[in-house]
């Protein structure tokens, strides 16, 4: 007599596994993996070395996959194209705040009050820092006593050479964040 599961699965085959899902599941994906070159023997290597053995000529593997094909060309040209920086964003003068760009990694608060202060009065100077490591992003934003000694300190310092480096000056985004 046969038995008859309650399930309704035939012997041997599980329902989770069948032929549709194999391909969606990551477990049954063959992956490629290169092989070893084949180790000549004794005989052959002695034989090679006086020039009377063969040699064996590689041919070159074809991709099968288009896709593949496309990818990689896709990869050198983004390797031969060079990167083009776009300029900053210019924001307009509004209030005596200033972002100040490129700037020196060495640079200090102090630093920076010092050069700002040739164009006017100065009433802060904070260089932008990390949380963790506390150095500095290269960016920082300078409060002037109004918008008219802002807009003059802009004019003056954008593209002054500080340290090897061309500064940007633009008027900042936002206004100073509420620190508690």
């Amino acid at each position: 007599m046969k038995e008859s599961s309650s399930s309704g699965q035939r012997k041997g085959r599980n329902r989770n596994y069948s032929n549709q899902n194999r391909n969606r599941n990551r477990r049954h994906v063959k992956q490629k993996v290169p092989r070893r070159a084949k180790k000549k023997s004794l005989l052959n290597r002695i034989l090679e070395f006086f020039g009377i053995g063969k040699k064996k000529k590689k041919k070159p593997i074809a991709k099968k996959n288009a896709r593949n094909k496309n990818l990689q060309q896709n990869r050198a040209a983004k390797k031969k194209s060079t990167r083009q920086h776009k300029p900053p964003e210019s924001i307009p003068i509004t209030s005596g705040r200033l972002y100040v760009g490129n700037l020196p990694y060495k640079t200090t608060d102090e630093d920076l009050e010092e050069l700002f202060s040739e164009c006017g009065e100065v009433m802060s100077a904070q260089v932008v820092r990390h949380r963790r490591n506390n150095r500095s992003k290269g960016y920082a934003f300078v409060e002037m006593v109004n918008a008219e000694t802002a807009q003059n300190a802009a004019k003056k310092m954008h593209e002054r050479i500080y340290l090897e480096r061309k500064l940007i000056v633009n008027g900042a985004k936002s206004a100073r964040r509420d620190e508690d």
